[in-house]
């Protein structure tokens, strides 16, 4: 399993916009990773349309704005999404959280804060 690999682009051109499109990237490779693990199979589109669903549900829940994202709410929403895949995986799903999270960090230490 290789896993997500964050893009790499130029500060200048990393925007709150192209790291939540990222974030939703990512979590579909991690569900990806995590169906494998659990001998779970389901298509692409399953997993995409549970992964929009849930980071969605993630940033309402966190009360910032899944449409016009800041570095604060962007932010907010990575921690949260981290504690509830954490809860659901528990230990079985540690490595591969740790990686897209690291992945992730990568694109917001790039945007300018807000």
């Amino acid at each position: 399993m290789t896993g997500y690999t964050a893009p790499n682009i130029p500060a200048d051109r990393v925007t709150p916009v192209l790291v939540r499109d990222e974030l939703l990237k990512c979590f579909e490779s991690a569900n990806k990773e995590f169906m494998e693990v659990l001998h779970q199979p389901a298509t692409d589109a399953q997993i995409r349309a549970q992964v929009q669903q849930f980071v969605q549900g993630v940033f309402q829940n966190c009360g910032v704005s899944f449409d016009k994202p800041t570095k604060t709410g962007i932010v907010t929403a990575i921690s949260q999404c981290k504690a509830n895949a954490e809860s659901m995986m528990g230990p079985a799903g540690s490595s591969i959280i740790a990686h897209h999270y690291a992945e992730m960090i990568k694109l917001v230490d790039k945007l300018p804060d807000s």
